[in-house]
């Protein structure tokens, strides 16, 4: 099946980046970016603001996310392909624990070694300036 997700990449004034980690599903207690499905009539921006709000608590007005990239992630053993569009904004406030993650602002480079290959390879395409990556997770590799 074909999905198409949204994710950003949230940084506040001190620098550090909004992080969820996972409390549910094949990747619990790993950490990734916020993000998930976009919706039948959303953009990207507002499925993105959507979802970090869901998933932190954090309000991101939607006209201040702005896209970045995308990257395709496919698992064919699970019959799992992924177009994910990647998106940047600021944010600042406290995150709060939903049911899905819990929260919190941190330094990437304090909590790198814990990050899903996803959510490692979207920071690198952001920093790297690159707009595309594809992460193949049969053949557990990132392909340019």
């Amino acid at each position: 099946m074909l999905r198409l997700n949204v994710n950003a990449i949230v940084e506040n004034d001190q620098g550090k980046l909004l992080f969820i980690k996972l409390k549910k599903g094949p990747y619990v207690n790993k950490l990734s970016i916020p993000g998930g499905g976009l919706r039948f009539g959303e953009w990207s921006n507002q499925g993105a603001a959507r979802e970090i709000f869901e998933e932190t608590g954090i309000k991101i007005p939607a006209d201040s996310l702005r896209p970045i990239g995308f990257c395709e992630l496919r698992n064919k053993s699970v019959k799992d392909h992924r177009v994910v569009l990647l998106l940047y904004g600021k944010g600042d406030g406290n995150p709060t624990d939903t049911e899905e993650a819990t929260a919190f602002w941190i330094h990437p480079y304090e909590v790198e070694d814990q990050l899903l290959p996803f959510a490692k390879e979207a920071l690198q395409a952001y920093r790297n300036k690159k707009i595309h990556f594809k992460i193949d997770q049969d053949k557990k590799l990132c392909i340019d």
